[in-house]
């Protein structure tokens, strides 16, 4: 029953045509963050996508693409009421779980698609690295993938992981939306949520500092691999403690503790 609670809810979002508009939304916004580089500076795919990185704004924006496929689905199932049918089927349990990941991994896809097919597009015309030394331009831990059997690894370890932290904050909305259960707040929430919780990070080390983490940087210098799986845990970990949190509200309101 549980895989069949997860099936619905991905279901639900891949028969959405918000999915794929906002797949497409975090396309252009790649786009836009570097259309004045492109028109005036002669670079490679590396070195707009390290700008974009670098853009908080629209980096918050691409927070918010994230959020539109999913956050927002405990609040159309409050409201209307779904979720006691579903409940008595599936179980509370599975039911919260379910949403959880359902929305980690659109929230995932939805920015790491978006990404890949704007470093797809952008390879048409620009290379993927300069022709210059590339210790110079690419940074560690994944600087040694672009010189591996694969080179495009490089763009695809720092995009993974930058979906990864996106993904993190959609989970964050959509627990915020069992407290305040409105369609926009939730998904709002990401986006408020990563910018402060960015900042309060600031201050912790840097191995824990979330900022740092979303730009891949070479906090515990230990290689590309342990590096990829520590920044993997990290989100991963967070987002399971979000969960809970998500999954102590819901059942707080299905037993009516809430008012």
């Amino acid at each position: 029953m549980k895989s069949k609670a997860l099936t619905m809810s991905f279901m639900q979002v891949f028969s959405s045509p918000v999915f794929y508009l906002s797949i497409i939304g975090v396309t252009l916004l790649c786009f836009i963050s570097v259309w004045e580089e492109i028109n005036s500076v002669a670079g490679d795919v590396a070195y707009y996508f390290d700008i974009f990185i670098g853009l908080t704004m629209f980096k918050k924006l691409v927070v918010l693409f994230a959020a539109f496929p999913y956050v927002s689905s405990f609040c159309s199932d409050w409201k209307c009421q779904f979720i006691k049918p579903v409940v008595i089927r599936t179980g509370i349990s599975k039911y919260v779980w379910s949403k959880i990941i359902t929305c980690f991994v659109s929230g995932l896809l939805t920015v790491f698609i978006g990404q890949i097919l704007f470093i797809i597009l952008l390879s048409f015309k620009f290379p993927l690295f300069p022709n210059e030394d590339l210790n110079q331009v690419l940074f560690p831990p994944f600087k040694s993938l672009s010189t591996s059997i694969f080179p495009p690894l490089y763009l695809l370890a720092q995009s993974f992981v930058f979906s990864m932290a996106a993904a993190l904050w959609t989970v964050v909305g959509l627990t915020f939306s069992a407290f305040i259960p409105i369609h926009f707040a939730a998904i709002v929430a990401p986006v408020i949520a990563s910018y402060v919780l960015e900042e309060v990070t600031i201050l912790l080390p840097n191995a824990f500092n979330l900022y740092l983490l979303t730009r891949s940087s070479d906090v515990i210098q230990q290689g590309p691999l342990i590096s990829f799986i520590y920044f993997c845990f990290i989100f991963i970990m967070l987002s399971i403690l979000a969960g809970w949190l998500f999954s102590y509200q819901v059942k707080r309101r299905v037993r009516n503790e809430v008012v």
